[in-house]
């Protein structure tokens, strides 16, 4: 009877002792199997890591220190948005400026050099108060201080002889000494802020307006020097050692009288800008880039290629190649100028001179815009803007293989409205594909910022960079710059002895 019973306990022990040899055997199995899974995890990781824009950057070993204390930063600053539900980079900038700018990430960024800024228009760089001061202080500008018009926007700036201003204008120190607020209700018709979050069309509009109100102010040949020193001076306070200013070689200077400079006057204003700003850095540097605007027609691109060339041929220099520039989804294609642009092929074999090609292209949301196949196909050096390379695969790789560079504005992208989240602009995918880029801000007088240190600070965390990524994107804006060979191991070798300094004194702060 004992027997009996005890025969279902042997069963039951035997179905255990079978079931545990069973599990063992899947338990190792799955060991086996999750090993191999990393193993292919990581592989596909450093498969990819290998194709990033730096790669091939070697840190030493106090910039990996460096590096690792940076990173720690960085992914503490991540953990304490995520917490708070607040993520700078993903919001309206000026609702983050005064919060960045407190960070110790932006004072140490201040410090770094940062090598050229290439894509920058000299219409719209400075400080937005250095300029309604300036305007106060200079007895003959007048403003403008009448509801906009079809003719004249509220805030238009231009120099004039005593009792020559069009009906509206009136003197800015006048204004000033009635109005206390005057000020900064100018500075606020030459800027964005918080409430300029509308459509890029939009947003746009009132871009073009600024540009209206500004112009006759820094075309005026008594302000021209004193301005253009003064943006010199704020590239120089934030550790840029070279800039590539987008220019109306055309426009000149102005008079009183209305007379334009001559091409010698203008070189002459270039050349005392360089030795001002030489007395504060002797080693800044800045070369001119023409621009046309891409709403003309024709027949005036084909005059100013052919006054381009005739500046490049004489003015070797200063003018360093060609552009179009103004909203890109208004104008004409690229497209629709290719023809003036191969006269310069023309002109490179009768003369021997060639003017280079750096095309505002890409900067448009609509898959339909598709005028980077014409800014590769004409041999754009470098491509400004350009977030729209994303959506044209074969184009990303032809970039690649032509070694173009792309002149990436973040704050201007997501200021005019075209990317929100900075986590998403598509930049962050060109440089995991090996695609060179540069950081540059665009127009930051009218943004309201100076230098390129927010654009820094907003990509390093969006785009959850490194100090290598930081290393080879201010390395590129020198080995992208317009310069010649001789003039790049220079500026490399004044960058590199910067760079070697900024280690040191980072090191010791974070």
């Amino acid at each position: 009877m004992r027997k009996l019973l005890l025969f279902p306990f042997f069963i039951s022990l035997l179905g255990f002792m079978v079931c545990s040899a069973q599990k063992q055997v899947i338990d190792n199995q799955l060991v086996n199997s999750y090993d191999n899974y990393l193993e292919k995890r990581t592989a596909l990781l450093k498969a990819d890591s290998l194709r990033y824009f730096d790669a091939a950057v070697k840190l030493t070993p106090k910039e990996q220190q460096l590096n690792q204390k940076l990173v720690a930063l960085q992914q503490d600053m991540i953990a304490d948005y995520k917490a708070n539900h607040f993520f700078p980079p993903a919001r309206n900038f000026y609702n983050s400026k005064a919060h960045i700018e407190q960070t110790p990430l932006f004072k140490l960024l201040k410090k770094m050099p940062k090598g050229g800024i290439l894509h920058l228009h000299s219409g719209a760089m400075g400080n937005p108060r250095w300029v309604a001061q300036k305007a106060i202080d200079t007895r003959e500008m007048h403003v403008f201080w009448e509801a906009t018009n079809d003719k004249y926007a509220k805030g238009q700036l231009q120099a004039y002889a005593k009792d020559k201003a069009p009906k509206g204008f009136r003197p800015a120190y006048e204004i000033a000494k009635t109005n206390p607020n005057f000020a900064t209700e100018l500075v606020d018709l030459l800027t964005f802020d918080e409430s300029i979050d509308r459509d890029s069309v939009d947003i746009w509009q009132e871009f073009e307006y600024v540009f209206q109100r500004i112009n006759g102010f820094l075309t005026y040949e008594k302000v021209a020097v004193d301005y253009l020193v003064h943006g010199a001076e704020i590239l120089i306070a934030d550790n840029i050692q070279h800039a590539e200013f987008r220019t109306f070689f055309t426009s000149r200077f102005y008079d009183l009288e209305g007379n334009k400079n001559t091409e010698k006057e203008y070189l002459e204003i270039l050349e005392t800008v360089e030795k001002k700003v030489q007395t504060i850095d002797p080693d800044f540097t800045f070369i001119l880039i023409q621009q046309g605007l891409r709403f003309f027609d024709k027949s005036v691109i084909e005059k100013e290629v052919f006054a381009a060339h005739d500046y490049r041929t004489k003015y070797p220099k200063w003018v360093r190649g060609f552009d179009l520039v103004a909203e890109e989804d208004n104008g004409h294609p690229t497209l629709f100028h290719a023809e003036q642009f191969l006269l310069l092929d023309s002109l490179k074999k009768a003369t021997g001179v060639e003017l280079p090609l750096y095309l505002h292209n890409g900067e448009s949301n609509w898959a339909s815009t598709a005028n980077l196949y014409d800014a590769i196909l004409l041999g754009t050096k470098r491509i400004g803007h350009g977030f729209n390379l994303f959506r044209f695969p074969n184009l990303i790789e032809l970039v690649k293989e032509k070694d173009i560079c792309v002149e990436i504005s973040p704050l201007s992208n997501q200021v005019l409205g075209y990317i929100r989240d900075l986590r998403m602009h598509p930049a962050s995918t060109f440089l995991r594909r090996g695609v060179n880029c540069v950081i540059s801000s665009d127009d930051p007088l009218i943004f309201d910022y100076e230098g390129l240190s927010y654009d820094f600070w907003s990509v390093f965390l969006a785009w959850e960079l490194d100090l290598a990524s930081l290393k080879k994107l201010t390395r590129n804006s020198i080995e992208y710059a317009a310069l010649t060979d001789t003039e790049k191991a220079t500026a490399m070798a004044i960058w590199e002895k910067r760079w070697s300094e900024f280690i040191e004194i980072a090191l010791t702060e974070l």
